[in-house]
C-alpha cells in the first residue's frame, strides 16, 4: 500500500510551487565534477518531481528530461520549458520501457518511496551503464547556536505539527548491489542562508507534518500561517535570520551488461 500522498491536492501544491525554496541547481552543479565526459545524457528521468524545480534544474545537464509524478495537482504547477516533459505516474512503476534513460535523479522524495520496488524499476528502465542520482537539499529547522529555536522546534512546533513518518533509510553499497548499482561519489555538507521571516513560514506551509495538520485540527491556511508567524518572529530579528541547511549527493551507476 502506498503511504498517503499530502501533496496531493490544489491548494498544496499551489504553496508548493511559490514556497519550496530552490536549491537544486546549486547543488546539481556539483555533476560535471563526477559525469564531465558524459554530459550532457541524452533522456534524463525526474522522479518524484513534484512541481518541476528539480526537473528543471536537471535539464542543463540532458537533452531531454521528463519529470515523474503521481500527483495531477502538482504536475499543473510545473513551469514548461523547452526539452523538459511532465508525466503522471508512481516510481515503484515506472512507465517507460527498458533501458530508455541514460539518468535517473530523485530530488528529496526518495524517501516516500517502496523503496526496493523503485530501486528495480529504476534499474530495469535505465540502460547499462547509466547513472541513478539521489540528493536533497532542505532546511534542517535549526538556526546555529540558537537554543531557544531548538526548544521552540521540538516542544512547541513538533507538538503542533509531529513529524509523517516515512523512511529514512539511507541506500547503502551493499543494498544497492542487490538492485546492479555501483557508488561513484556521496558527498553531503552544512551551510547557511540568510532566510526571510515570511519565506521561511511559506516553506513550513508546503511541509507534509504542516499539510496533515491543517486537517486533523480543522485549521485553515490563513491560521496556520498566522500561527507559525507568531511563533517564529521572536528568532527572526528584523525579518530575517540565519537557517541551517542540509546538502547531500549521492551518485551511483548501473552496472554495464556482461
Amino acid at each position: 500500500m502506498r503511504p498517503l500522498n499530502y501533496f496531493d491536492a490544489a491548494p498544496a501544491a499551489a504553496r508548493y510551487a511559490a514556497g519550496r525554496p530552490r536549491g537544486q541547481s546549486a547543488l546539481l552543479a556539483l555533476l560535471p565534477r563526477h559525469l564531465a565526459e558524459a554530459l550532457p545524457v541524452a533522456r534524463a528521468l525526474d522522479v518524484g518531481c513534484g512541481t518541476g524545480h528539480s526537473t528543471v534544474a536537471l535539464r542543463p545537464f540532458a537533452r531531454e528530461v521528463i519529470g515523474l509524478d503521481p500527483s495531477s495537482f502538482m504536475l499543473a504547477q510545473a513551469p514548461r520549458v523547452e526539452g523538459v516533459s511532465y508525466r503522471k505516474g508512481h516510481a515503484e512503476a515506472l512507465p517507460f520501457g527498458r533501458s530508455e534513460f541514460d539518468l535517473i535523479s530523485v530530488a528529496t522524495a526518495y524517501h516516500w518511496f517502496d523503496q526496493e520496488a523503485f530501486l528495480a524499476e529504476a534499474g530495469r528502465v535505465l540502460r547499462p551503464g547509466g547513472w541513478l542520482l539521489l540528493y536533497k537539499t532542505g532546511s534542517t529547522g535549526a538556526l546555529p547556536g540558537n537554543v531557544r529555536f531548538t526548544s521552540w522546534w521540538q516542544q512547541v512546533f513538533r507538538a503542533r505539527y509531529p513529524k509523517v513518518a516515512r523512511n529514512e533509510d539511507p541506500l547503502d553499497t551493499a543494498r544497492a548491489a542487490q538492485f546492479g548499482f555501483a557508488e561513484v561519489v556521496h558527498e553531503s555538507g552544512e551551510r547557511r542562508a540568510e532566510v526571510e521571516l515570511d519565506a521561511h513560514v511559506e516553506n513550513l506551509l508546503t511541509h507534509s507534518s504542516v499539510i496533515r495538520g491543517l486537517t486533523q485540527r480543522g485549521e485553515t491556511v490563513p491560521e496556520a500561517r498566522a500561527w507559525l508567524r507568531t511563533g517564529l518572529a521572536p528568532f527572526f530579528p528584523g525579518g530575517g535570520a540565519l537557517v541551517t541547511f542540509h546538502d547531500w549527493l549521492h551518485l551511483w551507476r548501473r552496472s554495464p551488461a556482461p
